[in-house]
């Protein structure tokens, strides 16, 4: 997942400040002020990402709104040229009947007919001309009626594309706003206790990975040993997962909130959302499940290697099933703590996280 790398300049008010800290009672300890200081950056992480949530739906919403106005104004630029064509033609036709009308009226018909039937034959000529008249008349109404309603539908494109655009500079200062929030967070903490809280969050990241590796192994050998799969060889190379360019390498970077280095364990590859995930070795599905800010999580087991497959959009297998290198396991998404769609890929060589891209 990535965050918009950038802190807050200004400096606010000295009342702000002090709203802003953990507390207005000093804390007992500087393990206490590190606790505390994690879990306030915690939450602003957590709420900064539903922002940046809420401004790639926003951005979403306003291409969708612009695709909109575009068909609306290639429709509405038709019906004008269909509306102007009709009323040339209607006027056409208009003055030819006051014209006919004119020439062959009833008392001319009347007396100049030299039969009976050629009196009839001109009266119906007539009646014709007015007939197809107001046919088109009618007809032209409905097309400009649909004109006022595209021109309608093209003013409300414009009004939710300008929406979108306001609600996004609305999210965008409260994101600032919560950046600004982290620093305070951190500037108020001593040297000491910023090391401190930069390795608490790192050793953080790493209990959570075994964590979620502990418990499944031993059930994962197991699956493995009776299907009679045959495991990579250490060394073996992998098939990369999906397609689409490296956003983010693996690797310690800054924290946007808080600005403390933090452990990437992965690399976010950015196909569009729906791609293809595959299984970059044959192995047993130790967890296909939600997983806090990770969302939907896939995680596979084998042997030499294991390989979590994060954020993803759809899950295709199951705990406890054996997958093939190359096999479609997933596809892309952006659940869980994520501001577009990516899959956050991880691996393990021996147990340790590594860098995956060293690995194929």
């Amino acid at each position: 997942m990535s965050f918009v790398r950038r802190a807050a300049t200004a400096i606010v008010g000295t009342a702000s400040a002090v709203a802003l800290t953990i507390g207005l009672v000093p804390l007992a300890t500087a393990e206490d002020a590190v606790a505390a200081a994690q879990a306030e950056l915690t939450q602003l992480q957590t709420e900064a990402a539903q922002v940046e949530r809420d401004l790639q739906t926003s951005k979403q919403e306003q291409v969708t709104a612009q695709r909109q106005y575009d068909v609306t104004t290639a429709d509405l630029t038709d019906q004008q040229a269909l509306v102007e064509q009709m009323r040339v033609q209607v006027g056409r036709v208009a003055v030819a009947a006051h014209q006919q009308s004119a020439d062959l009226g009833a008392a001319t018909l009347l007396f100049g007919a030299d039969s009976e039937e050629n009196f009839l034959s001109d009266m119906a000529v007539m009646q014709s001309v007015t007939a197809i008249t107001d046919e088109q008349m009618v007809r032209l109404g409905s097309e400009q009626d649909r004109l006022v309603d595209l021109e309608a539908a093209q003013g409300d494109s414009l009004k939710k594309i300008q929406a979108e655009i306001d609600h996004q500079t609305e999210l965008a200062a409260e994101y600032d706003g919560k950046v600004a929030r982290a620093q305070l967070v951190v500037d108020r903490l001593s040297a000491d206790q910023k090391s401190a809280l930069e390795a608490a969050a790192n050793q953080a990241i790493k209990d959570a990975n075994l964590a979620l590796l502990a418990g499944a192994e031993a059930e994962a050998a197991s699956l493995l040993s009776r299907s009679g799969v045959t495991l990579p060889a250490s060394g073996e190379k992998g098939v990369w997962p999906t397609s689409g360019p490296i956003t983010s390498p693996f690797g310690y970077r800054v924290n946007p909130i808080g600005g403390y280095s933090e452990l990437h364990d992965g690399v976010d590859i950015a196909p569009p959302c729906g791609t293809p995930v595959r299984a970059a070795w044959t192995g047993v599905v130790l967890s296909a499940r939600v997983e806090g800010g990770w969302g939907n999580r896939i995680i596979v087991d084998s042997g030499t290697y294991k390989a979590a497959y994060n954020h993803l959009q759809t899950m295709a297998v199951a705990p406890g099933e054996v997958v093939q290198a190359g096999q479609i396991i997933a596809s892309v998404g952006t659940t869980g703590y994520s501001t577009a769609c990516h899959l956050h890929f991880s691996t393990w060589l021996n147990g340790q996280i590594v860098d995956p891209v060293g690995l194929f």
